[in-house]
């Protein structure tokens, strides 16, 4: 007993010793010990975790980074490794083009899980291969020669809001959307058939799956290689597991064995013949996303099942959420604002013409008032609220600060999104503004990202968005149902994406009337 107790004594005497030389270090002789910011912060990483797992309701430190800035000037260190850039001049230093080479931080990287996709590479190399690879299904020539596909799925979309009508039920929209633009998701990329929207049920839990991952988010960013140790665990005993204790993430590995599912299929029905189909796909949409990388000049390791299953995840994931919040937003935006919505919905209807028809890509994006909509949604919405940090390996010069190399730097989408300085009264729903918007505002306009890693799904994004929008406000009268911008609307949390109040219920509307406007013909 004597000898355990003086082992621990032992022990506990080194852990003291290495933790007090460790912060001595870390705040005196460590690269970054000269730059601006808490003390404590530059410490230990522990400060950030107490504002985004202890501080409620979680995801709080986004807020304290806004403080740090305001104390300690545009460029703070936010913990021992990282420094944080506020200054909307340089975001185009940082997420510079090609030939600039940006690896991303790895623990950033490593946060989903998903490694082997293009949203979890580190290497700029690597990452720039295996977009490549995946840009034939993403080019707008491919996009707009899919329309009839999207038109089916807008048509299911308009059977539930007309399954809502006379009701007095509302409608959750986050909930309908996402089922819409994750169906829209498995068709295009996948050649599956998800089924979401015929099936309210699976709609409700895959809405709860992707409010699971929402709320494990702000702990996987403290512990980023978390999901890469869970996934050594074989898939279905991990599946038996959470299914007992957090049935809603268990749902989301469903996904991964749909997925998995989906490319054993594939890789099973692949023929030997198919190889001028895959040479073609460089000229034309290719059936999937498999068949794209297939069709790429990426060696035969990458085009691996294992691969293949995470790229899919990653397009899945990063697609449909993104997609579904913006249409929710947008709506929300417009029924606030009647005399817009009219506008929207008076050019739509012009452009239709005596048709009753759906008009096309090209039109609806030549619609001022549309356009400027789904703009200014976007720049509210500022999706992404985390910092993403990326590392390089010269160093950087900011001001009068040089940022030592392979030190992961960040910036902040909603510090130039929301930034008064070039979007005066930020927080406005204003379309108006981009009739005679700025050099400045065009270029600072970047819910998408900007430079390498730009997100390559941006003109799938806007046609998903902005046919089932002409759609759903031509055909649908709507009223908002219990919905107010400081509990539904206004993001509260940083899980990656902006998270509302955690008690609130979603984005409602209730359906009025409906027109019949672009009905199936």
């Amino acid at each position: 007993m004597a000898s355990l107790t003086g082992a621990a004594a032992v022990l506990l005497a080194f852990i003291l010793a290495y933790s007090t030389a460790l912060t001595i270090y870390r705040l005196f002789f460590h690269p970054l010990a000269r730059f601006p910011g808490p003390r404590l912060a530059a410490a230990t990483k522990w400060y950030e975790f107490y504002f985004d797992i202890i501080k409620s309701p979680g995801g709080q430190f986004f807020k304290e980074l806004s403080r740090m800035h305001d104390v300690y000037g545009p460029i703070v260190r936010v913990n021992p490794d990282e420094i944080h850039v506020r200054d909307a001049a340089w975001f185009e230093v940082l997420y510079a083009p090609n030939p600039t080479k940006r690896n991303k931080y790895r623990p950033s990287a490593e946060m989903a899980g998903l490694t082997l996709g293009i949203h979890g590479t580190v290497d700029h190399d690597l990452h720039r291969r295996r977009r490549m690879a995946i840009a034939p299904m993403f080019n707008k020539q491919s996009i707009l020669s899919a329309e009839h596909l999207i038109k089916q799925h807008i048509d299911e979309l308009t059977d539930v809001f007309e399954s809502y009508l006379g009701t007095n039920n509302p409608i959750n929209l986050q909930t309908t959307f996402l089922a819409y633009t994750t169906d829209v998701l498995y068709h295009y990329m996948f050649d599956t058939d998800a089924g979401y929207q015929r099936d309210s049920g699976a709609a409700q839990q895959w809405r709860h799956s992707m409010d699971a991952v929402a709320q494990a988010t702000p702990f996987l960013k403290q512990f980023p290689s978390l999901l890469s140790r869970v996934a050594l665990i074989p898939l279905p005993m991990l599946i038996w597991v959470l299914k007992r204790i957090q049935p809603d993430v268990a749902g989301l590995l469903g996904t991964h064995q749909l997925m998995a599912s989906i490319v054993s299929k594939y890789m099973a029905s692949k023929p030997e013949e198919d190889q001028d189909e895959l040479i073609a796909t460089k000229a034309v949409k290719p059936r999937t996303l498999f068949h794209a990388i297939e069709a790429s000049s990426l060696p035969p390791h990458e085009k691996a099942p294992t691969r293949l299953a995470q790229e899919g995840l990653t397009v899945l994931f990063a697609g449909g959420e993104t997609g579904s919040r913006l249409l929710a937003h947008t709506v929300y935006h417009l029924l606030k604002n009647p005399e817009i919505l009219e506008k929207v919905r008076k050019e739509i209807l012009d452009a239709a013409g005596d048709s009753n028809q759906l008009p096309d890509m090209k039109a609806l994006e030549a619609l001022p008032w549309l356009t400027a909509s789904v703009r200014e949604s976007l720049r509210l919405r500022a999706a992404t609220t985390s910092r993403l940090p990326l590392v390089t390996e010269k160093p950087l010069a900011y001001a009068d600060w040089v940022i030592p190399p392979n030190t992961p730097v960040s910036m902040s989408h909603g510090d130039i999104l929301h930034n008064e300085d070039i979007f005066p009264d930020p927080m406005k729903f204003m379309p108006s503004r981009w009739f005679n918007a700025s050099p400045q505002q065009n270029r600072l306009f970047v819910p998408f990202g900007k430079g390498t890693r730009m997100c390559v799904g941006m003109n799938f994004a806007y046609c998903e968005i902005y046919m089932s929008l002409a759609v759903i406000l031509a055909r649908f009268d709507l009223e908002l149902y219990d919905t107010r911008w400081e509990r539904d609307v206004h993001y509260t949390r940083d899980c990656f994406l902006g998270e509302p109040d955690p008690a609130s219920p979603g984005i409602r509307v209730k359906v009025v009337a409906d027109h019949k406007t672009f009905t199936r013909s």
